[in-house]
């Protein structure tokens, strides 16, 4: 994997509770596979507004994606995904087994997660919450407080997984995969 970085994305709730996140892992292919993901959504026109089924988004999954509230690993999420919609915005999504409710980020720009990997020096998280970059936010900013707030929970963060989301229904696991996905084989 080159130049690997985290990126965490605050989760909106309709429970609240600021700390809930997720996390997941890029490297320098990630944002081009999200472009070239990008491309398969066709472009609104006129002729197909006029449609009742429109394609506007593509979802993909991203089973690498660790979902948490504050220090604790949210392991009833499903459908750990990525939706990438035409005009160049991605967020995560997943559901609540439990509750049922569906998880979110707010929408973040495909071309400035690119700039900012490629700017920001190797290794550094990234943060973004309300759908804006924060790492450089005053420390006594609402930004600046969650960031910290999460810096309090950062030793307890589960090992980096590769960051290759799948695209294919019942692809098989890589071996990594398997040993995280065996329940008798679960870290805590």
């Amino acid at each position: 994997m080159n130049n690997p970085r985290h990126v965490i994305m605050q989760v909106v709730k309709r429970s609240g509770g600021a700390s809930h996140h997720v996390s997941f892992t890029i490297d320098d292919h990630f944002v081009e596979r999200l472009s070239q993901l990008r491309s398969l959504v066709p472009p609104l026109t006129t002729l197909s507004r006029q449609r009742d089924l429109v394609i506007d988004k593509v979802r993909v999954r991203l089973p690498t994606a660790v979902w948490r509230a504050g220090a604790l690993v949210e392991d009833q999420i499903e459908g750990s995904c990525i939706v990438i919609a035409n005009e160049g915005l991605f967020s995560c999504g997943g559901k609540d087994r439990r509750s049922k409710e569906k998880l979110v980020t707010y929408a973040f720009s495909i071309a400035r997660l690119g700039e900012l990997h490629a700017e920001r020096r190797v290794g550094e998280t990234l943060y973004i919450r309300d759908g804006v970059f924060t790492n450089d936010e005053p420390a006594d900013s609402p930004a600046g407080r969650w960031v910290a707030s999460l810096h309090e929970f950062e030793e307890v963060r589960v090992p980096d997984a590769p960051s290759d989301f799948d695209t294919l229904q019942g692809a098989p696991l890589r071996a990594e995969e398997r040993l995280h996905a065996s329940p008798g084989l679960r870290l805590n």
